[in-house]
Protein backbone atom coordinates (compact mmCIF):
# COMPACT_ATOMS: atom_id res chain seq x y z
CA UNK A 1 0.00 0.00 0.00
CA UNK A 2 2.19 2.55 0.01
CA UNK A 3 1.30 5.32 -1.86
CA UNK A 4 3.29 8.66 -2.83
CA UNK A 5 1.75 11.10 -5.02
CA UNK A 6 4.02 13.75 -6.78
CA UNK A 7 2.30 17.04 -8.59
CA UNK A 8 4.91 18.78 -10.74
CA UNK A 9 4.42 22.13 -12.41
CA UNK A 10 6.81 20.82 -14.86
CA UNK A 11 6.33 18.28 -17.63
CA UNK A 12 8.27 15.19 -17.83
CA UNK A 13 9.72 12.95 -20.43
CA UNK A 14 9.17 9.37 -20.21
CA UNK A 15 12.57 8.42 -18.41
CA UNK A 16 13.23 11.22 -16.47
CA UNK A 17 9.21 9.81 -14.74
CA UNK A 18 10.68 6.70 -14.40
CA UNK A 19 13.78 7.31 -12.71
CA UNK A 20 11.98 9.57 -10.49
CA UNK A 21 9.64 6.74 -9.70
CA UNK A 22 12.74 4.29 -9.11
CA UNK A 23 13.66 6.95 -6.56
CA UNK A 24 10.38 7.01 -4.50
CA UNK A 25 10.90 3.21 -4.34
CA UNK A 26 14.52 3.41 -2.99
CA UNK A 27 13.16 6.18 -0.31
CA UNK A 28 10.73 4.05 0.99
CA UNK A 29 13.13 1.41 1.73
CA UNK A 30 14.37 3.40 4.26
CA UNK A 31 11.01 2.41 6.12
CA UNK A 32 11.31 -1.17 8.42
CA UNK A 33 9.20 -3.07 6.85
CA UNK A 34 8.45 -1.75 3.79
CA UNK A 35 9.46 -2.42 0.07
CA UNK A 36 9.96 -0.22 -3.29
CA UNK A 37 8.75 -2.77 -4.81
CA UNK A 38 5.14 -2.46 -3.29
CA UNK A 39 5.26 1.35 -4.14
CA UNK A 40 2.06 2.89 -5.38
CA UNK A 41 3.59 6.19 -7.24
CA UNK A 42 1.16 8.53 -9.06
CA UNK A 43 3.54 11.10 -11.15
CA UNK A 44 1.29 14.17 -12.26
CA UNK A 45 3.62 16.66 -14.42
CA UNK A 46 2.49 19.54 -16.21
CA UNK A 47 0.24 20.59 -13.51
CA UNK A 48 -1.11 24.34 -12.77
CA UNK A 49 0.58 24.68 -9.45
CA UNK A 50 -0.16 28.21 -7.58
CA UNK A 51 1.19 29.54 -4.25
CA UNK A 52 -0.18 32.73 -2.63
CA UNK A 53 -2.00 32.62 -6.08
CA UNK A 54 1.01 33.26 -8.32
CA UNK A 55 1.56 30.82 -10.65
CA UNK A 56 4.61 28.15 -10.16
CA UNK A 57 6.41 27.20 -13.03
CA UNK A 58 8.73 24.97 -11.06
CA UNK A 59 6.86 23.58 -7.92
CA UNK A 60 6.66 19.92 -6.61
CA UNK A 61 4.01 18.75 -3.45
CA UNK A 62 4.13 15.31 -2.43
CA UNK A 63 1.90 13.34 -1.00
CA UNK A 64 3.03 10.31 0.75
CA UNK A 65 0.99 7.77 2.21
CA UNK A 66 1.94 3.95 3.86
CA UNK A 67 0.71 1.82 6.79
CA UNK A 68 1.53 1.94 10.33
CA UNK A 69 3.22 4.12 12.36
CA UNK A 70 7.20 5.30 12.41
CA UNK A 71 9.66 7.03 15.08
CA UNK A 72 10.23 10.48 14.14
CA UNK A 73 14.00 9.88 13.38
CA UNK A 74 12.50 7.33 10.12
CA UNK A 75 9.64 9.48 9.13
CA UNK A 76 13.17 11.84 9.09
CA UNK A 77 15.07 10.17 6.63
CA UNK A 78 11.90 9.16 4.49
CA UNK A 79 11.29 12.87 3.96
CA UNK A 80 14.82 14.38 3.18
CA UNK A 81 15.25 11.18 0.97
CA UNK A 82 12.14 12.34 -0.98
CA UNK A 83 13.02 15.88 -1.32
CA UNK A 84 16.61 14.97 -2.34
CA UNK A 85 15.39 12.78 -4.92
CA UNK A 86 13.36 15.54 -6.44
CA UNK A 87 16.13 18.30 -5.85
CA UNK A 88 18.73 15.67 -7.87
CA UNK A 89 16.59 14.44 -10.76
CA UNK A 90 14.66 17.45 -11.63
CA UNK A 91 16.56 20.29 -10.22
CA UNK A 92 13.64 21.84 -8.12
CA UNK A 93 15.09 23.99 -5.51
CA UNK A 94 14.08 22.47 -1.88
CA UNK A 95 12.46 25.64 -1.20
CA UNK A 96 10.18 24.66 -4.00
CA UNK A 97 9.23 21.49 -2.79
CA UNK A 98 6.56 20.53 -0.59
CA UNK A 99 5.28 17.53 1.48
CA UNK A 100 2.24 15.58 3.23
CA UNK A 101 2.49 12.42 5.11
CA UNK A 102 -0.26 10.24 6.22
CA UNK A 103 0.52 7.18 8.37
CA UNK A 104 -2.32 5.02 8.18
CA UNK A 105 -3.67 2.68 10.68
CA UNK A 106 -6.36 0.52 8.32
CA UNK A 107 -5.63 0.22 4.16
CA UNK A 108 -7.56 -1.87 1.72
CA UNK A 109 -5.83 -4.17 -0.93
CA UNK A 110 -5.47 -7.73 -2.78
CA UNK A 111 -8.63 -8.50 -2.06
CA UNK A 112 -8.37 -7.75 1.82
CA UNK A 113 -8.85 -5.38 4.41
CA UNK A 114 -5.78 -4.51 7.57
CA UNK A 115 -5.70 -2.62 10.53
CA UNK A 116 -3.13 -2.11 12.59
CA UNK A 117 -5.37 -2.34 15.58
CA UNK A 118 -7.92 -5.14 14.88
CA UNK A 119 -8.12 -8.65 13.27
CA UNK A 120 -10.27 -10.76 12.21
Amino acid sequence: MPYIKISLAQKLETGPRAELARALGEALDLIPGKNGSMLIADIEDGKNIYMGGIPQDDFVFIDARYFSRFEYHIKKAFVKALFDAVHRLLGTPYEKISLNLTECTSWGGFGDFKDEYYCD
